[in-house]
């Protein structure tokens, strides 16, 4: 690993120079600066962070698998950890790299692809940089800022170390969590799985995969898709363990459990996990797996947003299906119904229609949930009507209305947005990339 000094301690006439005419002038800017990151607090530089990297896929995808305040808290460690560097001159010792290191096989267990999670670390140390100007003074700005450009080579040198650290420790971390017998079973389930979904013939190589699973191959095939609320990417890598020792064909995928099993497979002590939502299929052959497996996986992103826990079917979520299976019909009924009520002053009268279709229209079931006089509801349900063109007193209205609502309840974004459609509920990525979709 590449020894640093302080980051300062090389400027022409520190302290480890002999002075020289220029020398006294240019320590006293170096101490200054050195000053300046001193006064620095690695949690206010963590929050200047993140909104650099929120919204990157890296950053988001992270996300699926960690709360928020996780994630905050690592950009802290991470804040920290550069600034000691760059004061010092001292790299992270064994107790950071041990706890840096358990924090990397917990990505790899989560299925986080290593390339995605070093390009996040890649992106944070520029991040990192941006929060400490915007943190300090415009004259202390400036110092840095010319610190950085006209010594260019110590400011690479000092992420360009940090990086190495990153990419060493992550490396080894997933090489040694990919040799773990659990991590290889869910490799093996999953490759498995994946080639019961082709029309090709089982293999040799198909036979072997399933002996050493445990797992019958001659059909029927029973799909299902599991999701334990607010869970750890552990114990998700756990219940699919647990699955697989009980002679399903199981394995994580994103913040799912998903296999097949076979028919009169015993599912009670599973859920005796009261987090636990189940969706399973009918009995199938290869021809509809498939299939099935794409439709249980919305249905347990359309369920997990109503708050559903043990087993669901699809008959318990027609209408929310209907919807997320055609987000473009989707987002024309919402617009229809809150287009016209967007923008203006108009958010009391969004709310109270959402409302009345929440109460099957009910007016006085209606006032009393907005502890609303009924004269000032019924002058409400005219203005509505009068933006919108539409008549509440219609069956057919009605259910339009009743739609558009309950399509933002399953996408979960504020009743009248300009745009309801989500990603992880279109048919098109039901497959993967449920972060909008599943909330943890």
């Amino acid at each position: 690993m590449r020894q640093h000094r302080s980051a300062f301690a090389s400027l022409p006439g520190s302290r480890m120079y002999i002075m020289t005419d220029r020398s006294e002038r240019v320590a006293v800017v170096a101490t200054a600066l050195r000053d300046t990151l001193e006064r620095l607090d690695a949690d206010a530089v963590a929050q200047r962070m993140e909104p650099d990297l929120r919204h990157t896929p890296e950053y988001m995808r992270l996300a699926r698998d960690y709360e928020a305040s996780a994630l905050r808290a690592e950009l802290r460690r991470h804040a920290g950890l550069l600034l000691h560097w760059m004061l010092s001159g001292t790299p992270p010792d064994s107790y950071v790299l041990s706890e840096m290191y358990e924090r990397a096989r917990e990505c790899a267990g989560a299925g986080q692809p290593l390339d995605c999670v070093l390009l996040l670390h890649r992106r944070g140390a520029r991040a990192f940089w941006n929060a400490v100007l915007s943190l300090v003074t415009e004259e202390e700005g400036a110092r840095l800022t010319e610190w950085a450009e006209q010594g260019r080579h110590r400011l690479d040198s000092y992420f360009d170390s940090y990086l190495d650290l990153v990419t060493r420790i992550f490396t080894q971390a997933y090489a040694d969590q990919a040799d773990l017998p659990s991590a290889q079973g869910d490799r093996r389930a999953h490759t498995l799985f994946d080639r019961l979904c082709t029309h090709l013939p089982i293999t040799v190589e198909d036979q072997e995969r399933a002996a050493r699973l445990g797992f019958d191959l001659a059909p029927p095939y029973v799909p299902f898709v599991a999701l334990i609320d607010k869970s750890a990417p552990a114990e998700r890598a756990d219940l699919a363990a647990r699955l697989r020792t009980a002679g399903a064909l199981a394995f994580v995928e994103d913040v799912r459990i998903t296999g097949i099993t076979g028919p009169g497979f015993g599912w009670s002590a599973f859920l005796a996990d009261r987090r636990l939502l189940l969706a399973e299929d009918l009995p199938t052959g290869r021809t509809g797996l498939q299939t099935a497996v794409d439709n249980l996986r919305l249905l347990v992103a359309v369920a997990s947003r109503s708050q559903r826990h043990g087993r669901v079917r699809a008959d318990d979520f027609l209408p929310q299906m209907l919807l997320a299976n055609s987000p473009e019909v989707a987002d024309a009924v919402t617009r229809r119904v809150f287009g016209p009520l967007t923008g203006g002053d108009n958010g009391e009268l969004t709310a109270t229609l959402a409302c009345l279709a929440e109460n099957q229209f009910d007016s006085a079931s209606t006032s009393a949930a907005l502890h609303m006089h009924r004269n000032t509801l019924l002058y409400r349900i005219k203005q509505i009507e009068k933006l919108t063109r539409l008549d509440l007193q219609s069956h057919s209205d009605r259910t339009v209305v009743w739609l558009a609502v309950i399509w933002a309840q399953v996408s979960s974004r504020p009743v009248g947005s300009r745009s309801l459609r989500t990603k992880g509920l279109s048919a098109a990525s039901r497959s993967d990339g449920l972060s909008d979709v599943i909330g943890r």
